[in-house]
């Protein structure tokens, strides 16, 4: 991956002015916080051409494919009340959606952290963060897309698609990073000023695959089904089950297929 290449693309103040380029790397995620303790400035940015060791959500594992899958992860100082941090994974995929429309892909949210493709997953977010107090200190926003794999190279029987598949051309993973970039700034500082989240609630809700549908929903080892009814102010998942609306913060959320 070319770091130039990113940052030629880039609008932004601050987000991607700073980037650390690893050839291959276990993590980018456990990378962000390894500079994080040695003084990155906000908005640094940590990308791989080869990941070993992903993280997904839950302690799963994150695979990808060496030179074609895009991994990256964004260091952001938020300094903001820590009980939006559920909004990171929702802003970041409203961002991931809005630059792959520029591309000419539609593809959709599925709550709380997956990019989704006609019901095929093209990709996921995994934030992590350190609390001081009340306060969101650090957070770093880990982004794992599938761009230019063809359809022998992802997992076999699982529901997953790519940039490459699902428009027959490869991609620049660098111009994808930026456009992403460029839509994540506005919107992190939106929510830093935090004086309009219905409006923030709107755009994630236009994005999202099963607003309004029925879901199975996996909690602690524990399923349920009910009407996934969007999300609130913290980002949360509002579902209503047999009349009555619960609130989630995290969890496990499956489309039930007509």
């Amino acid at each position: 991956m070319f770091t130039n290449l990113i940052q030629t693309n880039l609008t932004t103040a601050y987000l991607g002015k700073n980037v650390e380029h690893f050839p291959w790397t276990e993590s980018t995620n456990d990378d962000a916080w390894e500079l994080i303790s040695e003084g990155a400035a906000d908005g640094t940015l940590v990308v791989t051409d080869k990941q070993t060791a992903g993280k997904g959500r839950a302690g799963r594992k994150w695979g990808s494919v060496p030179g074609k899958s895009l991994i990256a992860s964004m260091i952001i100082k938020s300094e903001i009340d820590s009980r939006l941090s559920g909004w990171f994974p929702l802003l970041t995929g409203v961002a991931i959606v809005d630059a792959f429309a520029e591309l000419g892909l539609k593809v959709k949210l599925k709550w709380p952290n997956d990019i989704i493709m006609d019901n095929k997953k093209m990709g996921g977010i995994l934030c992590e963060s350190r609390v001081l107090g009340k306060t969101l200190e650090w957070i770093v926003v880990g982004i794992g897309l599938n761009i230019n794999e063809q359809e022998n190279e992802l997992p076999s029987g699982l529901q997953a698609t790519s940039f490459f598949i699902e428009k027959s051309s490869s991609i620049q993973r660098e111009l994808v990073l930026a456009k992403i970039i460029n839509h994540l700034e506005p919107l992190y500082n939106e929510l830093k000023i935090n004086n309009d989240l219905y409006h923030l609630i709107k755009l994630w809700t236009d994005h999202c695959n099963h607003v309004n549908m029925t879901v199975k929903f996996e909690i602690e080892n524990e399923t349920r089904s009910g009407e996934f009814m969007g999300i609130n102010s913290y980002g949360a998942a509002i579902i209503n089950i047999n009349g009555n609306e619960k609130i989630y913060t995290s969890g496990d959320i499956h489309l039930i297929q007509p």
